[in-house]
């Protein structure tokens, strides 16, 4: 179990990137969901111990995190949102000096492990190709191989399929279901078919706070009932947003599709089923109209 209560941080340039934030999380797959700028990258820094915050206090299965960074560490693997590599650097070579510093000292077991990850990332036939010259996907998979150095117990990773390909996204996710509901692994993104289709927990931030919290099940049955459709044109669509609580608007086959949540249909506009991008944008949607007043 994760533990994060009243975390708090602002830079040094005045961005207040967290605040106040509250959050419990156990083991298995955890979503965390928010726009650019919301502060999900500052929270896993903060949670991975790369900057402390202002404020507040972070644990681990009883390890106070910020006064003992050292022994989360231990535990930890970490695939930031963006990571550099060595020029001309194996990916065999590269995983091997990773788990060096990760303290797994012992030859042998260091050649095990770096031999079992790229296998598990499907890498191995590519061991002896420059990290350096992989492609958007194959440089994710040997990111969550470094992240699993040293077996650990809570797994972070940072917006992991933001620019890849449909079928380099379903590898991804495929790796990501294979490591198990006896590890804390937080997914942090924006995308919001990730999280529906990934994690069994859930939370929203935006403007540095915890918007929302729940099984993405169970958070988006309560909108049934709801959500409205309508397919309009664009001047139809701007005049309807000025009135009526818009949530999102989409494109299709060049018209625009406007969802609305509302307790009674709107006139002219049909019923649709709930899903988890209708919870998404119906809480930053609260949440912006709530700032706004």
């Amino acid at each position: 179990m994760l533990k994060i209560t009243n975390v708090t941080k602002t830079y040094d340039n005045g961005v207040k990137a967290l605040n106040g934030v509250n959050l419990d999380i156990p083991n298995g797959m955890f979503g965390l969901l928010g726009p650019n700028g919301a502060g999900k990258s500052s929270l896993m820094r903060t949670i991975s111990t790369l900057q402390q915050p202002d404020t507040g206090t972070i644990q681990f299965d009883g390890t106070d995190v910020l006064s003992q960074p050292n022994e989360l560490r231990k535990r930890l693997g970490y695939l930031p949102q963006d990571f550099g590599v060595y020029p001309r650097v194996s990916a065999y070579d590269l995983l091997d000096h990773l788990a060096i510093l990760k303290g797994i000292a012992n030859k042998g077991e260091r050649k095990e492990a770096v031999d079992g990850l790229l296998a598990h990332t499907n890498l191995f036939q590519h061991r002896k190709k420059a990290v350096s010259g992989f492609s958007g996907g194959m440089r994710q998979r040997f990111g969550i191989a470094q992240a699993l150095l040293g077996d650990p117990d809570l797994i972070i990773v940072d917006e992991p399929t933001a620019g890849l390909d449909p079928e380099e996204r379903n590898r991804f996710h495929n790796l990501l279901v294979t490591l198990g509901e006896e590890k804390v692994i937080i997914l942090s993104t924006h995308i919001v078919d990730d999280v529906s289709e990934l994690c069994s927990n859930m939370a929203v931030l935006g403007s540095g706070q915890i918007l929302l919290q729940g099984n993405p099940i169970e958070v988006t049955d309560k909108l049934t009932g709801q959500i409205w459709r309508k397919t309009v044109s664009i001047e139809e669509a701007a005049e309807l947003e000025s009135t009526l609580p818009v949530i999102s608007k989409r494109l299709f086959a060049g018209r625009t599709v406007l969802n609305v949540m509302a307790p009674e249909a709107p006139e002219g506009f049909e019923t649709t089923p709930a899903t988890l991008e209708d919870v998404y944008f119906s809480t930053l949607h609260s949440s912006r109209s709530n700032q706004a007043a």
